[in-house]
């Protein structure tokens, strides 16, 4: 009776072992695989003149360049997902060589991990950079 008590014993102990071992985070989600980025890039800008536009080029998750033409009202676009180490980039120009556009420009960059709420990392004028880290 009692060899029967220690074996019951010492099996809870490695069933309670085995969850309290597999259910720590280990850095990846619950899929197995490596944690997922997902990249916001947002842009606005203000000018006295109507009708200037911005080139927006950002890095896309293929590490390649995108270009866009927008208006000066707020846009953004998310890219994803990313892998740790990605690059983003965006850069911003006033579309127009004949006239100083007297203006301001506000540039953001925002990452989400995993699915969660995105979180600002970088903000700037016409060329930010982001790496991501964490």
């Amino acid at each position: 009776m009692r060899s029967a008590k220690f074996t019951l014993i010492g099996f809870l102990f490695i069933i309670i072992f085995g969850f309290i071992n597999f259910s720590c985070d280990d850095g990846q989600n619950n899929s197995g695989n490596s944690d997922e980025y997902y990249v916001k890039y947002e842009v606005s800008g203000t000018t006295m003149y109507v009708g200037v536009r911005l080139n927006v080029t950002i890095s896309t998750e293929n590490n390649q360049s995108m270009d866009f033409n927008i208006g000066t009202s707020p846009w953004e676009t998310i890219i994803g997902p990313v892998e740790k180490g990605f690059n983003a980039h965006l850069n911003v120009t006033w579309n127009t060589a004949d006239f100083d556009p007297i203006s301001a420009m506000n540039t953001q960059i925002s990452v989400s991990k995993n699915g969660s709420p995105f979180a600002l990392k970088r903000t700037g004028g016409s060329t930010i950079n982001y790496t991501v880290d964490y």
